[in-house]
């Protein structure tokens, strides 16, 4: 059996070309039952959020309908 592998924070955020802080910042500010919910993690291993890799796209929309949101 292979170990399915997830990423963190820190890989989802190098996967965006973002700072750690802003994926950090996004994973407070906008929760499950906010307007603009971020997406929410594949898995939480000791209070630690991860991502499949696949989901990249995903996240990289809902940041394109964040900066629409903030008119950037």
């Amino acid at each position: 059996m292979t170990a399915q592998h997830y990423l963190g924070v820190s890989g989802l955020a190098r996967q965006l070309g973002v700072p750690r802080r802003d994926v950090s910042k996004w994973l407070g500010q906008y929760p499950a039952n906010s307007e603009h919910p971020f997406p929410e993690p594949d898995v939480e291993v000791d209070g630690v959020p991860g991502w499949t890799l696949e989901r990249v796209p995903e996240v990289e929309l809902w940041l394109s309908g964040l900066s629409r949101r903030s008119g950037s």
